[in-house]
């Protein structure tokens, strides 16, 4: 009987994450541009989201990434040398900095479904309890219904309703909470 040779594989890693620098500004500001455009397309009017313009976000996410108070993570994929996701949080807007905030998880439709979103949001979680923070809260669009199933999954339960607008648009917001991280 003749023996089968060994073959050895070695899953890739197409996708990782990183900690984001000020010179990622621009492709965050494309993937949420992206982002956006897809996955509140039907939420949100398509003039609100055919009109979003990347490089009108640049300032705004440098001066998040320069944030010394926050956690700001990038997705990248390896093989086309590009970003394909971001996140950012850090203490709570609302509920004080005893309490940490998931304030933005963003991935664009390629790379969706590849655990980027439960890396991130694990990594968040982390941070939060390294800095002292033993609760979290992320606010999302009532209407998100993807967003909403992927923080029950985590363990989220549902909190408090603010109405909102996008834009000018009215919208409802739902957060969901963790109350031991």
């Amino acid at each position: 009987m003749r023996e089968r040779a060994l073959i050895t594989s070695f899953p890739s890693a197409r996708f990782a994450i990183r900690p984001a620098a000020v010179n990622d500004a621009v492709e965050i500001a494309h993937v949420q541009t992206s982002s956006w455009q897809t996955s509140y397309r039907g939420i949100l009017p398509d003039s609100i989201l055919d009109t979003m313009n990347a490089a009108r976000r640049v300032s705004m996410r440098r001066e998040i990434l320069l944030d010394g108070d926050a956690l700001n993570l990038v997705a990248y994929d390896s093989t086309h040398r590009d970003l394909v996701g971001f996140c950012n949080a850090g203490p709570s807007r609302r509920e004080g900095t005893a309490v940490g905030e998931l304030y933005e998880i963003y991935i664009v439709d390629r790379a969706k479904r590849f655990g980027l979103g439960r890396d991130m949001f694990e990594s968040v979680t982390d941070w939060c309890r390294a800095n002292r923070m033993s609760r979290m809260i992320v606010w999302v669009l009532e209407k998100n219904q993807h967003a909403r199933r992927f923080y029950e999954s985590m363990g989220g339960r549902a909190g408090a309703r603010m109405s909102s607008t996008v834009r000018g648009y009215p919208v409802v917001e739902l957060s969901y909470l963790w109350d031991r991280l």
